[in-house]
């Protein structure tokens, strides 16, 4: 939404800011004393390469989440701890990243190491405190009221959580009724019927925007009612398109044949394709190295751990339903299958020794760059699921074969929004998320993927 872009936007360029002001203070501080200081000469040996050490920090506060509308309410001294903690994850490897920098780029002619050290720890401050303003700002901004036409569990459950998430910028003020039934259960909010006077009702409640279910937008008698509120300049939103805007996955339940032919009949995006396949075949050679350096090692710990295969192959479903197998490196023992066990035990029986320091590093995952050279996977996609689990969720899930409409990936948008997404009961929840990267997929999507996928990567101490 504009609103939400708006605040997104407007914490970057404060950052950036406060970034900067907090280099020419450092510089400011440590200088000025000196007989032949310039801060403006001083300043014009910084900006360079301050310039993109920030632009890295900026990307890297953005993989942290830190530009999460969703993650900005901080309404406790807890929510303030947490926030303090991620900057300081966030910042540690900006420091990391900014040696790398300093390092590879030795034509820069200053000695940043006290500098930078100054930098992080007035940046960490400085920019803390800027997000606690903003915060303030934030949440004591008015919301924005909107009232749902239509209830339904999910209508109900995401005006429960707006109201949980002022932040968002939009405060559910009503809701409106298609019939009677709808007053019977408990509801968060006070409820009207669709047969009082809608401009009335808009001018009362001060309206923004009024959130319509499907039953409504195909029903012609309240369509009608609705061509009250142009004349006020209320917006009129179908509630599937605004839930994926604020939750970032689609409302399965909600949808039907017509939602798929509307957003994914005819959606190939050929020249997107393409370009991705080119990025996917050259990050995988890139990756290649790593590979075949660590495989020797790799190869001779896990025979020594327990015997069996190097690697482990499994039959998984790609896209359009073509079977293939995924290739990781071995991390349970041979007769994992008949062990059973879940994937949430602390301590699973199934795992080796190093398979679980494997698991921990993620190099059990490096394999699969061979799934993506062959064209099987790409990096971001769907996970692929096994043919056994496919049929079954086909049987449960309605359009489960719709995720099969592109290449599966190593990591994708459940992945990054999900905690857990290994498990069956899981599977419904997933659907939507990869359905919302199906729909909406780019480059854009992809890069914000990947960039999150290194954010867990470094925070999560494996699997």
């Amino acid at each position: 939404m504009a609103t939400n872009r708006i605040k997104i936007t407007l914490l970057i360029l404060g950052d950036f800011l406060t970034l900067w002001g907090t280099l020419i203070l450092i510089l400011f501080l440590r200088y000025h004393a000196d007989q032949d200081f310039d801060l403006q000469k001083m300043f014009q040996i910084h900006v360079a390469p301050f310039t993109l050490v920030f632009a890295a920090w900026l990307v890297l506060f953005g993989a942290f989440g830190l530009y999460d509308i969703r993650t900005l309410g901080l309404v406790t001294i807890r929510d303030a701890r947490r926030l303090l903690l991620r900057m300081t994850e966030a910042m540690a490897f900006n420091t990391a990243s900014a040696i790398i920098i300093f390092y590879l780029i030795p034509a820069f002619e200053i000695e940043p190491r006290r500098n930078l050290f100054l930098v992080v720890l007035g940046s960490l401050f400085f920019i803390f405190t800027w997000r606690c303003l903003i915060n303030l700002f934030i949440t004591k901004a008015k919301p924005l009221p909107i009232a749902f036409f239509g209830i339904n569990k999910e209508v109900v459950e995401l005006a429960d959580w707006l109201l949980k998430n002022p932040q968002l910028g939009r405060k559910p003020a009503a809701f409106i009724s298609a019939n009677s039934e709808d007053t019977l259960r408990p509801l968060p909010l006070p409820v009207f019927t669709h047969t009082q006077d809608m401009q009335h009702l808009a001018r009362d409640l001060a309206l923004d925007a009024i959130i319509i279910t499907r039953e409504i937008k195909e029903n012609k008698t309240l369509t009608r009612a609705l061509f009250q509120m142009i004349p006020l300049g209320v917006g009129i939103t179908e509630f599937t398109a605004f839930h994926e805007m604020l939750t970032g996955k689609i409302p399965l339940s909600l949808i039907g044949e017509v939602w798929f032919l509307e957003n994914l009949a005819g959606s190939q995006k050929d020249i997107y394709e393409f370009f991705k396949r080119v990025l996917d075949i050259g990050l995988a050679i890139l990756l290649g190295i790593p590979f075949l350096v660590l495989l020797p090692l790799t190869a001779i710990f896990i025979k020594i751990n327990s015997p069996g295969r190097i690697f482990f192959r499994q039959k998984r479903v790609g896209k359009n339903g073509k079977e293939f197998f995924l290739i990781k490196f071995r991390s349970m023992v041979q007769t994992a299958e008949k062990l059973g066990g879940f994937k949430n035990e602390s301590e699973d029986r199934r795992h080796t020794g190093v398979g679980k320091f494997l698991r921990k590093i993620y190099i059990d995952e490096l394999p699969q760059i061979i799934n993506v050279l062959r064209g099987e996977m790409s990096f971001i996609g769907p996970r692929p699921e096994r043919p056994e689990y496919v049929r079954e969720l086909k049987e449960k899930i309605p359009f489960y074969e719709m995720r099969l409409l592109v290449p599966p990936g190593i990591t994708g948008w459940a992945q990054i929004n999900m905690e857990n997404d290994a498990s069956v009961e899981d599977a419904p929840e997933k659907m939507q998320y990869d359905l919302y990267y199906i729909k909406n997929r780019s480059f854009l999507l992809d890069i914000l993927v990947a960039l999150r996928t290194i954010f867990i990567i470094l925070r999560r101490p494996g699997r």
